[in-house]
């Protein structure tokens, strides 16, 4: 009967060795975006080990704090110092968007700590910072998802804590999950693999770092949701970024590339297709871009940032200046053409060639400024839907089609110009200025062909154009 008592001990015991390592297992997650790495582990001392590490060159400072929001949070602010080579940890508090200040005593104190061996190493310039603090018990116990927000600033400060910060260059939100079990550290003597590149669906699907390698660790589920921001509400910064992005989409990719087809269209069908070109380029396009364009500073400033420093800003100014340029080109042809100053042997004088390539370098300028990878970087949040890549690819290609193909209409357009026809008449009709009357177009009228012929000249004189043959085939 004694074999039996041993075989229950026996079996516990191996099940009890089956389950320590996983009450022993360290929990925490990791996960990289374009600025910079984050791995967070959960102790069983009841402690959390936070590493940050830079993607993005150069490095100012890295930071994080607790909660969704700058203002009263917690921070821990880490840097180099230029002098050692050492760490500089600054712990903060933040008041809204101001820099945040030295924060003496506080309740969950950080220690600076050497980072541990992960699973990556991370580039020849990047640089690894480790800290250590009490975990929040009391919020763990209520929800083992934890909410951060992170910045990255590229003005190193000085080589004292209390050192002052310049503005963040980009900030975001992150979202450790500590129920989940952390990666452990490779075995020693192990080949490190490189920075896993941002994955899942709510991390960047685009590499700005070096050399991303093989990201198959940051692919399991452990790594999936740490820069997830589904649950915050949107503020007035991605509510600006959002109106920018929007309103210059349809300005510079629908209003702009509408009016430019409708000239290279219907030019040779009607008169009134320069008032449609007119009207949607300037009249509705210019308030829309302007609007749309103005949303971008405003963006900048309620998130404190800096501005002209990325790509995107400066090519943005550049844009918007061509456009304009373009506007008053246009309408500086216009007024030169009604007011007679463009000999009628000349329609194609140097203004108006220069006035087609701008506009169609605008439309092309604007394709390639989409800011698709804005989103991500100046918010945080995750890369856009895989549809809006789809919808821009798909008009990108329709648009310049589209514009080829009216080009099939030059010909008949030179023909009309050196015959004087009107577009959508006959031979009968000839070009005139906005506002121009001529009988010759009044065909309910029976008039003398002479008469007709003199009286028509006479107009043409009067508003200061030349006209050297008009030919005039009546029935009688």
């Amino acid at each position: 009967m004694m074999l039996p008592c041993f075989l229950q001990v026996g079996l516990s015991l191996l099940l009890w060795l089956q389950l320590f390592p996983r009450v022993l297992a360290e929990k925490g997650s990791s996960g990289c975006n374009t600025f910079l790495c984050v791995n967070a582990t959960l102790h069983d001392d009841d402690t959390i080990t936070y590493e940050l590490t830079n993607l993005y060159q150069p490095l100012g400072w890295l930071a994080i704090g607790w909660g969704r929001k700058m203002d009263h949070t917690q921070m821990v602010v880490m840097w180099p110092n230029d002098e050692d080579g050492s760490i500089i940890l600054s712990n903060r508090f933040g008041w809204g968007h101001e820099m945040p200040s030295n924060l003496m005593n506080p309740r969950r104190e950080p220690v600076l700590v050497e980072p541990v061996p992960t699973p990556w190493s991370p580039g020849p310039n990047s640089t690894r910072m480790a800290f250590k603090i009490p975990a929040n018990k009391t919020a763990l116990a209520q929800s083992p998802i934890e909410n951060l927000i992170w910045a990255y600033g590229m003005n190193r400060p000085g080589n004292r804590p209390w050192s002052t910060l310049l503005p963040h260059y980009r900030a975001g939100f992150l979202r450790i999950n500590f129920s989940k079990d952390a990666i452990p550290p490779p075995p020693p003597g192990s080949q490190p693999m490189n920075p896993p590149s941002p994955s899942g669906s709510d991390m960047s699907e685009h590499n700005h770092h070096p050399d991303t390698g093989d990201s198959t660790v940051f692919e399991s589920e452990n790594h999936s949701d740490v820069f997830s921001d589904k649950d915050v509400p949107w503020g007035n910064h991605e509510k600006l970024i959002t109106a920018h992005g929007t309103l210059l989409a349809i300005g510079f990719l629908v209003l702009l590339p509408s009016g430019s087809l409708i000239a290279r269209w219907t030019r040779t069908i009607t008169p009134k297709w320069f008032k449609a070109h007119s009207f949607i380029n300037m009249t509705i396009a210019l308030p829309v871009i302007v609007i749309g364009w103005l949303m971008g500073p405003m963006a900048v400033i309620s998130h404190d940032a800096p501005h002209l420093v990325t790509t995107h800003q400066l090519c943005g100014v550049f844009l918007l200046a061509l456009y304009l340029l373009q506007v008053w080109l246009g309408r500086y042809i216009h007024r030169r053409r009604a007011e007679g100053l463009v000999p009628n042997n000349k329609p194609h004088p140097p203004s108006n060639v220069l006035h087609v390539c701008l506009g169609i370098s605008v439309i092309a300028f604007a394709f390639f400024q989409t800011g698709f990878d804005e989103w991500e970087t100046a918010t945080g949040r995750g890369t856009l839907h895989s549809w809006c890549h789809d919808l821009w690819l798909a008009w990108s290609i329709i648009v310049p089609f589209a514009y080829l193909a009216g080009l099939s209409l030059v010909p008949r357009q030179f023909y009309q110009e050196r015959q004087y026809i009107m577009p959508g008449g006959n031979i009968n009709y000839v070009v005139l200025p906005d506002g121009a009357d001529s009988p010759l177009l009044d065909e309910t009228q029976d008039h003398d062909v002479s008469a007709v012929y003199d009286e028509s000249n006479g107009r043409f004189r009067n508003t200061r154009l030349s006209m050297e043959t008009v030919k005039v085939e009546a029935e009688k």
